[in-house]
């Protein structure tokens, strides 16, 4: 554990094996499928989540579907920058995350009312409130960080 988040062993490329370096879990080819390593590369890690490289082990091992060799290396679960409504912004609450319903692409904090890495009804803990949220809509919104709780 690590800030209270569950470590993961995966592998990535050798180009991206460095401390920090954050990812995104997407589908991943049908090659994988027949690979032996599968089980450690890509079923620990949930699609749509993103991950953030914490350890880098000596271990590397070589991927056809790349042609190149992976690294083994520890990740964990990336906090997430977004809004919630002003009402639940509350530094160390938990809270059940609900995207803000927003189509304005235009709009400055599009990203922030649409994350990657967090789903409708993930259990999160507030760590940071970073300040008010401007809203095309007239909306109160408050910009967050978010851990993820995977354990409730």
């Amino acid at each position: 554990m690590i800030n209270g988040k569950t470590v993961i062993v995966t592998m990535i490329s050798k180009s991206n094996a460095k401390l920090g370096y954050k990812f995104i879990r997407h589908g991943y080819p049908e090659e994988c499928l027949k690979c032996s390593l599968k089980h450690i590369c890509v079923d620990r890690l949930e699609e749509g989540r993103i991950y953030q490289v914490v350890n880098i082990r000596k271990n590397e091992h070589y991927c056809k579907l790349i042609n190149d060799k992976v690294k083994v290396v520890e990740v964990i679960e990336s906090n997430v920058t977004c809004t919630v409504p002003t009402k639940i912004a509350f530094e160390g609450s938990i809270i059940t995350y609900n995207r803000v319903k927003c189509d304005e692409a235009k709009c400055i904090n599009f990203m922030e009312c649409n994350p990657i890495g967090l789903k409708n009804g993930d259990k999160c803990k507030l760590i940071k409130k970073l300040g008010k949220a401007s809203c095309i809509k007239g909306k109160s919104l408050t910009t967050v960080i978010l851990s993820r709780l995977s354990n409730l």
